[in-house]
């Protein structure tokens, strides 16, 4: 790390700097999104532990407002503060996010919304995406998805999030033909998701569920009523599995373009106070309240593992970069 860095970083994580900055840029609220947690063991990346702990300790001790997503929502709806107040989430419903995140979040008494793929939780799929990493990892071809552009696992998996699923579904036989690698039926523990007994545990922790549909397609891309299917059977599955699911769902990918009017009509009509998206931004005091359509777009961002990337998050100090460097470009 350079000197102008190291300085850099000790300015922003001094006490009272992060609200200086804050008050400047005129930022609020910041909802984080997560997704995997490192277990070594099983041979899982993701975020580390120990930078999670670390993260909630300093929040806590600088005494910012960790609070829920629900509460944060109705915060928004009834024009009351969002200054300081910081909301975690993670997607997917991965088995780490409750085995290793989940305690974490518990000895800081930090609310956290899981948003569940339920198909994945019910058992009957794993992520597509997994599929494709597994294929890589077993197979003894070099050249695997040349074809396809070539590159890793990560690489075609981001080509191939925007096809149709029935044609995503039918490239990931053909690379599992290609590879000779068979894709069991069962998911492999490393790439394993929470079981609803899990769920309902954590639940009575302190973390929450929200509906992340049944099998993760970019909404976008489906059908009327594939999307239909997708967001009310995944809220309706919840609903059956735990107690108090939060009324917010989370949009699969969440890039802009990934979805539209006709889901967050969807969701209004299902009841939901509103939907996350997974775009960079902050939230206000109010801001539901403006316009009806803000509460079904809501941003997140990215969880950083750094406390003072979190820090420049949470002031408003990296959204100034960005557009201090889009207007230099």
């Amino acid at each position: 790390m350079s000197g102008l860095k190291r300085f850099f970083v000790k300015a922003v994580t001094l006490p009272g700097v992060p609200d200086l900055i804050a008050e400047a840029t005129g930022t609020e609220g910041t909802i984080f999104m997560a997704h995997r947690f490192a277990v070594p063991d099983l041979g899982v990346k993701g975020h580390d532990p120990e930078a999670l702990r670390r993260v909630l300790a300093e929040l806590r001790r600088w005494r910012y407002d960790l609070i829920s997503l629900e509460d944060a929502f109705r915060r928004m709806q009834n024009g009351e503060s969002m200054k300081r107040a910081v909301v975690f989430t993670m997607d997917d419903g991965y088995f780490d996010q409750g085995l290793v995140a989940g305690p974490i979040f518990a000895e800081f008494d930090c609310p956290v919304t899981v948003f569940a793929v339920t198909g994945f939780l019910d058992g009957s799929l794993w992520l597509w995406w997994d599929q494709i990493a597994y294929i890589f990892e077993n197979t003894n071809r070099k050249d695997l998805g040349a074809a396809e552009g070539g590159g890793g696992w990560f690489e075609l998996a981001w080509r191939w999030q925007d096809l149709p699923e029935v044609d995503r579904l039918a490239r990931i036989r053909d690379l599992s033909r290609e590879a000779e690698v068979e894709i069991p039926e069962k998911c492999p523990a490393r790439f394993a998701a929470l079981t609803w007994d899990q769920a309902r545990s954590l639940e009575k922790r302190g973390m929450s569920f929200g509906p992340h549909t049944l099998t993760h397609p970019v909404l976008s891309r489906t059908s009327d009523e594939q999307c239909e299917r997708e967001m009310t059977e995944s809220w309706r599955q919840l609903g059956m599995q735990v107690s108090r699911p939060v009324p917010v769902f989370g949009y699969p990918t969440g890039r802009a373009g990934d979805y539209g009017a006709r889901e967050a009509a969807t969701a209004r009509r299902m009841g939901l106070f509103g939907a996350v998206n997974a775009q960079p931004g902050h939230v206000e005091s109010g801001w539901l309240r403006a316009t009806e359509e803000n509460a079904y777009d809501v941003p997140r961002h990215p969880y950083p593992d750094d406390m003072a990337d979190v820090l420049q998050c949470i002031s408003g100090l990296e959204g100034l970069k960005s557009l201090l460097r889009s207007v230099n470009a």
